[in-house]
């Protein structure tokens, strides 16, 4: 059966005395993920004191959608590269509630994030077995456009052999839970026309369809990031975009600007329609969020250094937002998207 309150709870009770216990539900209508076609897996938030933890349970997720099939799957060194390009690094994974932004940014319908809160070999119940593998991680399937979760699943792994001990495998443990998650949430999704085979690739140029799909054996070249020109304009256009009282008389930046994106408009969606525009005119767009109260106006946000990129950025968007010049700031140039944008 379909269907949004969907709820699928498990428990597996071993002979040793330890147990395994999973959940998984719809938070939306399954029926969500048909239009679904490019998928990929972020580095989940690792939470535990194994640096490796998160790495491990992303990989063992993406090689069982692969497996699955139903999707195409972003390759996780593709993801790395993506993101890398961005000077994007994440080396304690990311969190659901950043997902979504990560999405736009790889150019997918999609995301599967998640976190690990334990990794590692836990005392047995019973003194003769010793130290037991145990694994807990939840995963999130997340639509990149709206930044709403479609299904999500959480678990706490242990080995289900009486002859499961210190010699089990972690990754083992991990492989059997992520295994048991994916069962239930294709069993909730059923048949699907898609089917993977294809590869999933960022690539700006047509990222604006959503998804790329291609039988080719190997990706397209990493996009060159370029200091974008900008046209001087004629007299009458300096109106429409309202630039800071003093034009900034300081040397520009010639390297692409770092660019966040702050959604304030109270539209889920026009965070990732503002994304695609910027990605598409090979902005460097590094951060995607959503602000929770909404905001009248939208203004761009700019060090010294980036008035030229952040005027060029304003005259990309179809209604032309305030400049404001700041000194200190984490990006070089923040856009923060009002409900102007609606």
């Amino acid at each position: 059966m379909r269907g949004a309150e969907r709820l699928i709870a498990v428990a597996l009770i071993v002979v040793s005395g330890c147990a395994s216990s999973m959940s998984s539900k719809f938070l939306l209508p399954s029926e969500s993920v048909d239009n679904i076609g490019c998928i990929a897996v972020l580095p989940l938030k690792n939470e535990t004191r194994d640096p490796q933890a998160g790495k491990v349970v992303s990989d063992i997720l993406s090689i069982g959608l692969m497996q699955r099939g139903g999707f195409n799957i972003m390759d996780r060194m593709e993801v790395e590269r993506v993101l890398g390009e961005r000077d994007i690094h994440t080396p304690g994974g990311i969190s659901p509630e950043d997902a979504a932004g990560m999405g736009i940014i790889l150019g997918v319908q999609a995301v599967f994030a998640g976190r690990v809160t334990r990794y590692v070999y836990t005392p047995s119940d019973l003194p003769t077995e010793g130290a037991v593998p145990a694994a807990d991680f939840s995963l999130s399937l997340i639509d990149t456009a709206t930044g709403q979760t479609i299904w999500t699943g959480s678990g706490k792994f242990v080995p289900s052999g009486l002859l499961a001990t210190g010699t089990t495998p972690l990754a083992d443990v991990v492989q059997d839970g992520v295994s048991s998650l994916l069962d239930s949430f294709y069993s909730g999704i059923g048949q699907r026309a898609a089917t993977s085979g294809g590869m999933c690739w960022y690539d700006p140029n047509t990222i604006m369809s959503g998804v790329v799909v291609a039988s080719r054996p190997a990706y397209p070249p990493a996009p060159r990031y370029e200091a974008l020109p900008v046209q001087r304009p004629v007299q009458q256009q300096v109106a429409s975009v309202r630039p800071p009282e003093q034009r900034p008389q300081v040397a520009q930046a010639t390297t692409p600007a770092r660019v966040s994106i702050l959604n304030a408009s109270g539209s889920p969606r026009t965070s990732a329609l503002v994304g695609i525009t910027l990605i598409k005119n090979k902005i460097n767009v590094v951060n995607v969020s959503v602000e929770k109260i909404a905001t009248p106006s939208s203004v761009i946000y700019y060090k010294p250094a980036y008035y030229e990129q952040a005027l060029a950025i304003a005259r990309l968007l179809k209604k032309m937002p305030k400049l404001v010049q700041m000194e200190v700031a984490k990006w070089d140039i923040t856009l923060i998207v009002g409900k102007d944008f609606r």
